[in-house]
């Protein structure tokens, strides 16, 4: 059984050529060959008999840069180089031929904008506005059987000028509906979002601003159960005769490449000062590397910074990295943390992919959620664990090839709260490997306060490259008190282009907030910060705090038969992390990443 086609078009368009997109595209097209192959009887295995098209005779696949378009086409001729039987021709330089057998699919693409200029509440109803529109004139020109939307909806709408958010969401999927069904496109599916960065209940980690919710993301989560809400209603016209199905996943998506070089700003941080922005644009968004100042809080000038002349040599931060779904590029450390099974999960595209081509072949699921509440979110997989564990793997074999250490962090994820943790538990890792080969949470519990900070004050000394790499993504209080940063200070959403502009910083309050929000604070004595009904701690006491809390509480009160019934299967050192979020009083707990890479996820030794 194939995907519903009923006449000789035999057509399906992909819009949006994001990871899923990927996914869905190489999905139809290993389906294809297969298909072929079974009616040849040269079908070596059966194992995609499910997603077979026999039929299909053209995919028409889009996104809104060339870039994009390019990249989807190698990965697809990549993947069919290792198929001796399907012979593979570029006929143009956006158009694919493939061949299996006396068999012909042709992967037709082009660029696609569907929110059109002009858009806004005085042509969110005008038909003749619609039928002008790339996106309508797009669908009237293809006149696909299926149709799957792979751009996320709620974030196109979210980032849009306010004063057309809504106009976005209403008038996108009205414009589905009415080419759907004038152009007789049998069925429509689309990659729904959570929105919660794909991070499900994790959504703090990673989007939560310094006092409240980013407004961008409550727009987002409105938007998502906006679609359902509209989808739901579409579904029910009775005098319409196409499927509609919505996918949601609900954790981090799978990624999208693997690579190790300089790393690129998405988007230009604002505020940045002249000099720096200028270095950042000639250099193709790439993020500047600069040796960090330190400033005495107490004694702010009013001199101008010029950041360009305190270039290290090596100029861009660069590593190997991995971007995964929008969410821009991650360091190794980063992306561990992020897709650990007890912190979020990782799902990936490939596993959704498949699950939305059963949808399309008429099987059913259980994670259509149309009509509404009919299914369920798209859960973290077993599979997610298995392709973590690889790219780990080969993120190791890319600093032994290239002989280049990834920086622990990158800034391309959201919130200066995780960076702060992830930063403390490497340099801990750091210090402690150095000071003992192997380490433990026992060595950390012996150390004073005093004693620790010191220590991990003194390592940055020792290693400036580590600690220009740490101050160019979050600045760094030394255990004196004094503020080291590069040019940027992202709790402060600004630049810094001369001492001045850290003034509210000076104050007590706004200085302990930063500290426990915004910066890697290596004063030693440990402070609260309670923001409703959270509470934040700070300075490196905790760390010790925490290690001995573990010890105590957990590693010596349980023999390790009831630890593994209770979910790890690690040493003795380690101890779910559930049972220690049970004690935890902080909304962030930087044990939970300490106890991760002492416990062996490290991703490089």
């Amino acid at each position: 059984m194939g995907i519903n086609i009923s006449n000789s078009r035999n057509t399906v368009a992909i819009i949006g050529g994001g990871l899923v997109g990927s996914a869905v595209l190489k999905e139809l097209v290993q389906g294809w060959v297969c298909g072929k192959r079974e009616q040849m009887n040269t079908c070596p295995d059966s194992r995609f008999h499910t997603a077979c098209h026999p039929e299909l005779e053209t995919i028409h696949i889009t996104t809104r840069s060339e870039a994009s378009l390019v990249r989807q086409l190698w990965k697809i001729k990549d993947f069919l180089a290792r198929e001796e039987d399907v012979r593979v021709g570029q006929v143009e330089p956006l158009n694919l031929a493939l061949e299996c057998g006396p068999n012909r699919l042709r992967i037709e693409a082009e660029q696609l904008d569907i929110v059109p200029e002009g858009l806004g509440p005085s042509t969110v109803d005008d038909e003749s506005f619609r039928k002008a529109s790339a996106l309508y004139s797009y669908l009237a020109e293809k006149r696909p059987e299926t149709l799957v939307l792979g751009v996320n909806l709620a974030s196109v709408a979210s980032y849009q000028k306010k004063e057309i958010q809504n106009a976005v969401l209403a008038w996108v999927l009205i414009t589905l509906k009415e080419a759907a069904d004038e152009f007789g496109i049998e069925t429509v599916a689309l990659i729904g979002t959570t929105a919660l960065g794909g991070m499900g209940t994790n959504m703090v980690w990673t989007h939560q601003s310094s006092q409240q919710m980013d407004s961008s993301l409550v727009n987002k989560i409105l938007a998502a159960y906006g679609i359902l809400g509209i989808v739901d209603r579409i579904h029910q016209d009775s005098d319409s005769s196409t499927r509609w199905v919505l996918l949601t996943p609900g954790s981090l998506l799978g990624y999208d490449y693997l690579d190790t070089g300089p790393v690129r700003y998405f988007s230009l941080p604002e505020g940045l000062p002249e000099g720096v922005e200028e270095s950042v644009r000639k250099s193709c968004l790439k993020v500047p590397l600069y040796e960090p100042l330190e400033f005495d809080l107490t004694a702010l000038s009013d001199e101008p910074i010029l950041w360009e002349e305190r270039r290290v040599k090596e100029a861009f931060l660069s590593g190997a990295k991995i971007k995964c779904g929008e969410s821009g590029e991650y360091s190794p450390l980063q992306f561990a943390c992020l897709s650990h099974a007890f912190q979020m999960g990782f799902n990936t595209d490939v596993f959704i992919a498949r699950i939305l081509m059963d949808e399309l072949m008429g099987k059913s699921t259980g994670y259509n959620q149309i009509p509404l509440g009919s299914g369920k979110v798209i859960e973290p997989t077993g599979r997610g664990q298995l392709e973590r564990d690889l790219v780990l793997k080969r993120f190791a074999e890319m600093e032994r090839e290239t002989g280049i250490r990834a920086p622990p962090i990158y800034p391309a994820l959201g919130s200066t709260r995780t960076q702060k943790e992830i930063v403390l538990a490497d340099l801990l890792y750091r210090l402690l490997k150095e000071h003992f080969g192997e380490p433990t949470l026992r060595q950390i519990s012996a150390y004073s306060p005093d004693a620790l900070a010191k220590e991990l004050w003194e390592y940055l000394q020792a290693y400036p490259q580590l600690f220009a790499e740490i101050t160019a993504v979050i600045p760094v209080i030394s255990p004196e008190g004094k503020l080291c940063t590069g040019p940027y200070v992202m709790y402060l959403k600004k630049g810094v282009s001369r001492a001045s502009d850290l003034a509210e910083l000076a104050d007590k309050e706004c200085l302990r907030n930063f500290a426990a929000l915004g910066a890697v604070d290596l004063r030693p004595a440990g402070e609260q910060l309670s923001c409703g009904r959270r509470v934040y701690e700070t300075g490196v006491e905790i760390l010790i705090k925490r290690a001995r809390l573990i010890l105590d509480r957990y590693a010596c009160a349980f023999p390790s038969t009831e630890i593994d019934q209770a979910g790890s299967s690690t040493d003795p050192r380690v101890r779910h992390w559930k049972l220690l979020s049970s004690e935890s009083q902080t909304a962030f707990d930087p044990v939970l990443f300490v106890v991760q890479f002492l416990g062996g996820e490290r991703p490089y030794q």
